[in-house]
C-alpha cells in the first residue's frame, strides 16, 4: 500500500491521503464467492447484463496484486445493473478498513459507471475514523481476470481529502 499525507494550508487540519490497494473479487457461484445476485426482475436472469439485478460484495482488500499479500480490509456494499442496456452499474461500496494503522475507518464510494470498462471512477462521500469527512474519488482498474474462476483483482487507487 503506497500512502502519502500532506497537511492543508496553515491553521488547517485537512489532509490529502493517495493510496493503492487491491480487491480479489470472486464471481462465481461456488463456496469462495464474495459476490453474489441477490434480486432481479421476475422471469428475468439475474445478471451483470440485466438492468434492474441487485449484487452485494464482500471482497477482501490487501495491498498487493497477490491474495497472499498483507490483509488491508474488506469492500463491502451493493451495485445494481442500472441502464436498460446492461452496461452501467450503481455502485454503494464501503472500503471497511482492519489493518492496524485504519482498524475501523471506513471510505464511502458512490457513482455509476460502464461496468465493462477496464478503469472505472467513483466519488468518495464520506469516511469515517482516521477518514473522517473524507472526500475525493477512486479508480478501479482491472488488473486481471480468470474468465474459468471468474475471479478479479482490481486496484483501487483512492484519492481523498480529510480531517
Amino acid at each position: 500500500m503506497v500512502l502519502f499525507t500532506v497537511q492543508g494550508k496553515a491553521g488547517d487540519q485537512l489532509k490529502e491521503t493517495n493510496m493503492s490497494v487491491y480487491f480479489h473479487d470472486y464471481s462465481s457461484d461456488g463456496p469462495n464467492s464474495t459476490v453474489r445476485a441477490v434480486v432481479g426482475f421476475p422471469g428475468k436472469p439475474w445478471s451483470l447484463t440485466q438492468f434492474g439485478t441487485l449484487f452485494v460484495s464482500d471482497d477482501p482488500i490487501t495491498e498487493g496484486p497477490d491474495s497472499g499479500s498483507a490483509p488491508v480490509g474488506r469492500g463491502r456494499g451493493i451495485f445494481v445493473t442500472a441502464s436498460l442496456d446492461g452496461v452501467s452499474t450503481y455502485v454503494s461500496l464501503s472500503i471497511v478498513f482492519t489493518n492496524e494503522a485504519y482498524n475501523g475507518s471506513t471510505i464511502q464510494i458512490q457513482g455509476t459507471s460502464d461496468q465493462f470498462t477496464t478503469v472505472r471512477e467513483y466519488g468518495v462521500v464520506s469516511g469515517t475514523g482516521k477518514f473522517r469527512y473524507a472526500q475525493g474519488y477512486v479508480i478501479f482498474e482491472n488488473s486481471s481476470f480468470d474468465r474459468s474462476t471468474l475471479y478479479a483483482i482490481i486496484r483501487c487507487n483512492i484519492s481523498i481529502y480529510h480531517y
